[in-house]
């Protein structure tokens, strides 16, 4: 499974867990699950976009502290998920880093 599709997941996961969640830690995990889902389909095209879900996902690590989640299961949730963004935003696509270009023959 490529990196980008696990992001695709956790912005899932985010958005799925965000609806049980009340005040701050709802608009916050609606926003960021959302905003990981489409930045990492559109890292998918553009190898470069995935660095904004770098970002993301260190705001979703430092979010349940910076506005104070009272709810913990919420909490732990984005924390968890924003590890699991920040870490396969960061992976390189198998395809893309084993891939070289073809080494050309000696002029004679």
């Amino acid at each position: 499974m490529s990196s980008r599709w696990i992001n695709v997941v956790m912005g899932m996961w985010l958005v799925s867990t965000a609806i049980a969640a009340r005040g701050a830690e709802r608009a916050n995990g609606l926003a960021l699950g959302l905003s990981i889902f489409v930045v990492a389909f559109l890292a998918m095209g553009l190898p470069r976009a995935r660095r904004v879900n770098t970002l993301l996902g260190a705001w979703a690590v430092l979010s349940p502290f910076a506005l104070g989640y009272r709810d913990d299961v919420a909490g732990w949730s984005v924390l968890g998920a924003g590890i699991v963004v920040v870490v396969a935003s960061l992976w390189p696509d198998r395809a893309r880093a084993g891939h070289l270009p073809a080494a050309r023959p000696p002029l004679a």
